[in-house]
Formats: C-alpha cells, structure tokens, sequence
C-alpha cells in the first residue's frame, strides 16, 4: 500500500515538474464603492495540439448575498470557475469544451453575437476551417436545474464563412430555447437555425418536440493583414417587413445592432477606433410577456436575492445591450517588457429590458409604431477611461489598472408601470450622476 502511494506521488510530482504551468494571483482592488481582493488559482497543460485549462477565482466584492456557509467558512469570499476545460487542436478541426470564455469571431470590443468581456460557460464549440472555407457551431449552456426556478434554457451559434485572400465574410446566427438546456440538433445540425426551429415546431410531424426558439441573424465582414485590421458585422433580431408587403398597416419596430471600427499597428503603438449601436428591443424577449424567456441574456431576470445582475454580465452578446450608441478609442503597446492597454469609452443609453418583453409595455403595440432608438426623455451619458499595465518584475508579474468613469442621467433598475403584471424590472436612465474609480495592482507568481 505504502508503495503504491509512493509511485502515485512521484508520478503527480512528475507531471507538476514536466507537464503542467502553476500560477497563483493575488489582486486588490481600492474604489470609491467597495474595495475588494480577489484570489486566482490557474494550472494549463499544452501537448500536441491538446491543451488543459483549469482556473479558479475567489473574490470578496459583495457582488451577491452570499449563503451562511461562505461568510462562515471563506470570510465573505466566494468562489466562481472562470474557466475549467479542454481544447483539442487537429489543424483544420479544433474542438473546446467545459466551462470556458468565449469571444465571437471578430477582433473587436463591440463584437455583436458573442460578448467581448470573456464571459464563461459551459460550451461545447466545433470550428472548423481550410484555405477558402470555415465553419463553427458552439452550444452555450444558460439554465440547467436552477435552483431559483428559471426554466432550462441554452443557446448555438452558428457562422458559415468564406475566405477571399485577406477578407473574410461570414454569415453568423444564433438561437435561444426553452425547457431543455441542450438540443443537440441546433448543434450537430448544419442547416440555418431558423430552418432547424422552423422544421421541428410544426406540429403534425412525427418529429415534431415542442421546444420553441428565437434566432438572430447578420453578416460580417473583416480583412486583416500584417499592420491593419478592419470589420464590419450586423445583427437582425427582426425586421419591419411591412414598410414593403404592407405601407397602410401597423408598421413593427425594427430589432437591428451594428458594430464597425478597426485597429492599424505602428511603431509606436496599435491604435483602434470603433462604435457600435442597437436599437430599442434588440436583444429582449419578445412576445406579449408569454415569451419572457426568449431573450439573448445568460439570465431570463435582472436580479438575484436584491442584488443587479450588471448588463455587461448578462448579455450573451453585444455588452452594451439594445438602445444605445457608443464609441472607443483603444492604444495597445510593449515597451521593454511592459504591455500597456488603455481605452476611453463614450456610451449614450436609453432604457433598457433584457428579461421584460417590450420593456415598460405589455404589448408590442402599447409602444407606438415603427423603429425605437434613444427617444427616451432623459438619456444616460457615460465617459469611461481604463488603463492597463502588466511588467515582469523578479520573478514575479505584477498587474497595475485605473478605471475612471463618469456617468450622468445613471441607467438604474426600476420597477415598470403599473399595467405590467409580468413582474420584470427595466433599466432606465435617472436624475442620479456618478463618478466612479477603480485602482488595481495584482501579484502572479508561477511554478
């Protein structure tokens, strides 16, 4: 017995020493809000094209009401999986699963179908991609047997590509449905998702499941070279078709997000410049308050136990969410060693529903008619400035960040009017200003 635990632990030391990367981070964070310290635990292992990722975090930030057993046990820290899973890369064929962060396709801040902010969770992601052609289909786990009574719920995109010397053009699409966390079809199927929904809904067949769904659909295009990189990309929640079939009728709003910009590397740094915008509703469910599940969020609510859920937190895709436009300037550069990132963000918003369908309405002709887009009365202006700077130092890494904002007319949760019985707060922009400062400096060391 005492050898077999031997061998056991020469052969673990084995794999620390030959295989595996160690790192442990330790930041703290000094704000105007709530200063806070967070912990992070990271082991990856890369062979042949196989690559292990587990990371662990632990923060103390009163993000949520923790449960007895955290503020007992782990002095108000709790504990969330940033990432935990494996990637398999065959060249032409790569393949990802666990729970992980995923970004969409194109090289942006603003990215449309799949959030920028590296949101994790678990996924399933096939891509696929040769000399002309690429392919990728991911699943997205958003409830499975919540505790807090959400409906199971999962999410797939989709993008079919072509690959013109440096340009690149793509269809993309996604889906959310309803009372199962995982249809394997909308996965392994490579028909459009629309088609897949469409197909298995209609009733009468004998492969018809019931299991209801709301796509979204757009186009990218992006061209990349040594020193320049530039996109395009659209996304379509729905369209108001009856401006054409049908002037004289009700004409229904438009649900569309548009991102564009790009970045050119230089000798004394990479400089970006992009925006992006969406109009009211894009995003949200839609339905009259029967379909509040539907919409494009990793949560069909807005907050949890009294505590906001942020919108840059919950949306599957563009971070800014519906009825806004925004602008960023980025500067990227390494100077002996350090890599300094910094970004000024300007963001114009209006209310906005990511869990309520039609936002403070309960119909979608309570509204008004035709295309919403920053009408409200009070807007919500937001200056947002973030510095980054990360040096070896000993042995060590050290981590330094300064987040700066301000914020007038400041977007808040309210409760909607009183005809509203679906029970769903809104975000709407306030008579409140704020300003907000973050510093940050973080300790990695490696073994």
């Amino acid at each position: 017995m005492k050898k077999s635990i031997l061998i056991i632990l020469i052969s673990a030391i084995s794999l620390i020493t030959y295989g595996f990367n160690f790192s442990l981070r330790m930041d703290n964070n000094m704000n105007n809000i709530k200063s806070f310290q967070g912990f992070t635990f990271k082991v990856t292992h890369d062979f042949k094209g196989f690559n292990f990722l587990g990371e662990l975090n632990a923060y103390n930030d009163d993000k949520y009401n923790l449960s007895g057993l955290e503020n007992a046990f782990y002095e108000g820290y709790y504990f969330y999986m940033k990432n935990g899973g494996v990637s398999i890369d065959f060249d032409n064929y790569k393949l990802r699963f666990g729970r992980l962060q995923h970004y969409d396709i194109v090289d942006s801040p603003y990215s449309l179908y799949i959030s920028s902010k590296g949101l994790s969770s678990v996924i399933i992601d096939f891509n696929y991609e040769d000399e002309s052609f690429f392919y990728e289909t991911r699943y997205i786990e958003l409830n499975r047997q919540s505790q807090l009574g959400y409906k199971d719920r999962g999410a797939n995109f989709k993008t079919y590509g072509l690959k013109i010397g440096n340009f690149r053009f793509a269809y993309e699409e996604s889906a959310v449905y309803v009372n199962t966390a995982f249809d394997i079809e909308y996965f392994l199927n490579v028909i459009p998702n629309f088609f897949v929904q469409y197909v298995n809904i209609s009733s009468g067949k004998p492969w018809y499941h019931g299991y209801n769904a709301n796509s979204i659909m757009g186009f990218m295009l992006d061209y990349k070279n040594e020193t320049l990189y530039y996109y395009g990309q659209i996304l379509v929640d729905d369209i108001n078709a009856n401006r054409i079939l049908d002037p004289e009728a009700y004409q229904n709003p438009d649900k569309i997000a548009w991102s564009f910009g790009g970045k050119i590397k230089t000798k004394y740094g990479a400089f970006g410049l992009y925006s992006a915008g969406a109009t009211k509703y894009t995003f949200q469910p839609s339905g009259n308050g029967t379909n509040k599940y539907y919409g494009y969020t990793y949560y069909p609510d807005v907050d949890i136990n009294g505590k906001t859920i942020p919108n840059e937190e919950n949306y599957i895709g563009y971070y800014n969410g519906e009825n806004n436009i925004a602008f960023m300037a980025i500067y990227e550069n390494k100077i002996q060693n350090i890599n300094i990132n910094g970004s000024f963000e300007y963001v114009i918003s209006g209310s906005k529903s990511p869990a309520n369908p039609w936002g403070e309405y309960t119909t979608w002709t309570e509204g008004g008619q035709g295309t919403k887009f920053l009408d409200d009365k009070i807007l919500e202006h937001k200056y947002d400035f973030s510095l980054k700077v990360d040096y070896p130092f000993y042995g060590l890494k050290i981590f330094n960040g300064m987040n700066l904002r301000y914020t007038k007319n400041k977007l808040e949760l309210v409760d909607t009017s009183e005809s509203d019985n679906y029970d769903m707060k809104i975000f709407k922009p306030s008579n409140k200003d704020e300003f907000y400062y973050n510093f940050n400096i973080g300790v990695e060391y490696r073994f």
